[in-house]
């Protein structure tokens, strides 16, 4: 469970979260004249950057110095508001504004299958966008970043020429593609267990279908309130945003878009997975049952004949008679083999019941 304040704390109490990683920084300053970066930087190094260059970027990884957040929140005047949901890791994908800033709370995903059943991570990304810097936590390290680090150090004209809301965009134009790789993923499984659901349908194949309406649930989500803070995102006012970086933030939001397109075409996939394997799991034991209902048919008459020879009265013509076993062993065998022709020729066993389940031929469906 998360840790919360106690009920009555003044607003903005700052908790630390239980189990939570020491903050590692990451600190790049850059602008059109080039660009510095600063690993573990402490306070003196971090205001020395943002006086030598007119734009900064903060990473901070881990949540687990409340003292050290607080102070780089002094820093760069983040509201404490905005600093207390930092700390609560479970918040709702949101965008607020504050004087002179804005915060955006959204879910990074990661896929990863070694973790078996519950393959879904997430993240949450606690992002400050002020009028010359961008100040990004994580729970954990690891992200969709490295690439825009690169660009950064490779000195890219396009990102060091461009203000801080095109970087906010660069960062969530990365949450968002790594959305899609997930979604794959999910979709893969998807596809793997309607076919198991259909022709090997087992308990675990039941377990596997809820797990993965439970990540579904997650991505819906994540992504949901998203496309709402960036549409938020584009049309603030605390934060001037650059109108050539407002298609790229529209970009962004049609993403968004397409991404719930396909969850909901995959949730609704796999909220009929559960009426196929329930359906699977009765036709086979429709089978089960028809096999076992021909053999009791079939061993009826022969019960009765049995029956009938088996009550040991004394006027019975056919127990003197030589031949009455024989006989007897004839009529059951006759008795059994006609009912098998029979029901052959209904088509509930063989050959005709196998022809009247095979879908018709032609390579297309049927008319």
């Amino acid at each position: 469970m998360p840790r919360r304040a106690p009920v009555g704390s003044s607003p903005g109490t700052l908790l630390q979260p239980s189990g939570a990683r020491p903050p590692r920084w990451q600190a790049f300053g850059y602008g059109p004249q080039g660009c510095e970066e600063l690993r573990q930087p402490d306070i003196a190094a971090l205001r020395a950057l943002c006086q030598r260059h007119p734009r900064v970027w903060l990473n901070v990884d881990g949540l687990g110095d409340v003292e050290a957040l607080r102070r780089i929140a002094d820093v760069f005047g983040l509201h404490p508001l905005a600093l207390e949901d930092v700390l609560n890791t479970h918040q709702r994908t949101k965008a607020d504004e504050f004087p002179g800033q804005v915060f955006l709370i959204a879910r990074m995903l990661h896929w990863n299958p070694s973790l078996g059943l519950h393959a879904l991570e997430a993240d949450q990304l606690s992002l400050f966008l002020g009028r010359d810097f961008v100040i990004t936590f994580q729970e954990h390290p690891g992200d969709n970043f490295d690439l825009l680090r690169e660009r950064l150090r490779a000195r890219q004209p396009e990102l060091l020429g461009r203000g801080v809301d095109y970087l906010a965009y660069e960062l969530l134009d990365a949450v968002i593609d790594g959305y899609f790789p997930v979604l794959e993923a999910i979709g893969e499984q998807v596809e793997k267990l309607e076919l198991e659901a259909l022709e090997n349908p087992r308990h675990q194949t039941l377990v596997e279908i809820h797990e993965c309406k439970r990540d579904l649930i997650e991505m819906r989500r994540s992504v949901w309130p998203l496309r709402e803070a960036l549409h938020r995102l584009e049309h603030q006012q605390q934060v001037p945003i650059d109108p050539l970086t407002r298609p790229y933030l529209a970009d962004c939001h049609d993403h968004t878009v397409q991404l719930m397109d396909l969850i909901e075409s995959f949730r609704d996939i796999a909220a009929s997975l559960t009426e196929i394997y329930l359906t699977s799991n009765s036709n086979r034991l429709n089978e089960v049952m028809k096999v076992l209902t021909i053999i009791s048919t079939i061993f009826i008459p022969l019960t009765f004949v049995v029956g009938v020879y088996g009550m040991n009265f004394h006027h019975m013509p056919e127990l003197g008679w030589r031949y009455g076993y024989l006989l007897c062993l004839l009529l059951m065998l006759a008795v059994a083999v006609a009912l098998t022709l029979y029901f052959r020729h209904k088509g509930w066993i063989g050959r005709a019941s196998r022809e009247r389940d095979r879908p018709p031929s032609g390579g297309g469906p049927a008319a």
